[in-house]
């Protein structure tokens, strides 16, 4: 397998999560930068600072709901638990994350709070992440930044012992006497950023790992309704069946599946209102959703040249393509679609129609297979939904599956 570093498949998707969060444009990368300015100052080692920056690009990927993420922007968040935790569980399963899984768990503590807990249950990381993030926060944005120096860092040194940390604000109001530090917060871009940091978490990932990232990725996206939780999990592990019944080799059926659980990470881009209406979407709603193939493959065209994506980009990004020319946003036909393609498309539609939605119940395998021989397969490929409708008993299965695994794992209810 060709050599692909963590840093190379993190930053373009960090890059996203910021870019396209309307509600927090721009926060982790400028809260990113802040940390990098006070870990350095603090004198971290270059795994601490590398888990600390990685943490700060992607602290609030946990908040779900548009009006939690709005919360998020005010000097008080009231109840920042449930993001906090979310966030913590969507990345624990990636091992090299594990570290910015419990850094993102507590990015908001207390310093008082912190004083009874046990030692070692809070890393230093996320009192420095809690800071900065407040920091960017108080910042006005109508005012030119280097106006506002004085005022800041005096804004949180009224809250030093309390809130935070007494050596974390030291090291901030040390970090932030040069302008240098207020001109980088809306200035420095988050891949120059990574640049200045370096790490032996930025290993030479192998499958597996891309496998997991893979899958952490599609948590970020469908974690943000409990109507499409399980929906990425779902449509990968369908395609990794049918990729074997159509014969794929094994490295292809892996490739399926990482295919999978990337295909919907456009949706960063769409507002998560319109994935929970109660109710079919207008045409203008509908317009907007279309968007999200687009911006799959904007996100991940950075990695189309790497030999070993170079498949699963096109399939990911194709997935709401029709051999008869009626998908989007190409409106591509069957020359242009190879098997990989219909295989993640079939996948989708199978993965929708089984799970619930705002409007209607999840529907039984043999409904959706009627929907799909009806209205649907002819539009992909007739002759593909007649091998997969021998298998459809494996593939209601493996559906059960899915949506029991991602149950236990996505509980936000019992975090509130």
């Amino acid at each position: 397998m060709e050599k692909l570093s963590l840093k190379e498949l993190a930053v373009p998707i960090i890059k996203a999560i910021d870019s396209c969060n309307y509600l927090l444009k721009s926060h982790h990368r400028r809260t990113a930068v802040i940390t990098y300015h006070i870990g350095k100052k603090m004198g971290l080692e270059q795994d601490q600072l590398f888990r600390l920056v990685i943490s700060a690009a992607i602290h609030d990927v946990g908040a779900l709901s548009v009006q939690e993420r709005d919360s998020l922007i005010k000097e008080d968040v009231l109840n920042p638990r449930p993001h906090c935790e979310m966030g913590s569980r969507m990345l624990s399963s990636f091992g090299p994350f594990e570290g910015v899984a419990r850094v993102i768990k507590y990015h908001h503590i207390h310093y008082d709070d912190f004083l009874s807990m046990p030692e070692g249950e809070v890393p230093l990381e996320s009192h420095i992440l809690h800071l900065a993030d407040r920091v960017d926060v108080v910042i006005n944005p109508e005012v030119f930044i280097l106006k506002q120096k004085a005022t800041v860092v005096e804004k949180i040194r009224s809250n030093v012992g309390s809130i935070f940390h007494p050596e974390v604000f030291d090291a901030f109001a040390a970090a932030s006497i040069p302008d240098i530090f207020w001109i980088e917060i809306n200035n420095l871009e988050i891949d120059m950023l990574f640049r200045r940091v370096d790490s032996s978490l930025n290993f030479i990932l192998s499958l597996d790992n891309i496998l997991e990232f893979a899958l952490t990725i599609s948590r970020i996206i469908d974690f943000r309704s409990h109507f499409t939780a399980s929906h990425s999990y779902t449509v990968a592990n369908i395609a990794y069946e049918l990729g074997k019944i159509f014969g794929f080799s094994p490295e292809r059926c892996l490739k399926l599946k990482i295919s999978g659980y990337l295909h919907d990470i456009g949706k960063i881009g769409i507002d998560p209102g319109l994935i929970e209406k109660n109710g079919p979407l207008t045409d203008d709603e509908f317009d907007l959703v279309k968007l999200h193939t687009y911006y799959t493959g904007q996100i991940l065209s950075s990695l189309s040249n790497s030999e070993w994506f170079n498949e699963i980009v096109p399939w990911a990004q194709n997935h709401h393509e029709k051999a008869d020319g009626s998908g989007y946003p190409y409106a591509l036909q069957s020359e242009n679609l190879d098997l990989g393609c219909k295989i993640i498309a079939f996948s989708d539609v199978i993965a929708a129609l089984m799970e619930d939605r705002p409007y209607r119940k999840s529907l039984s395998i043999d409904t959706a297979f009627e929907i799909l021989r009806d209205r649907i397969a002819a539009k992909i490929s007739a002759e593909m939904f007649d091998v997969i409708a021998q298998h459809k008993q494996l593939i209601d299965a493996i559906v059960h599956q899915c949506h029991e695994n991602i149950l236990n794992e996505y509980k936000p209810e019992t975090w509130c």
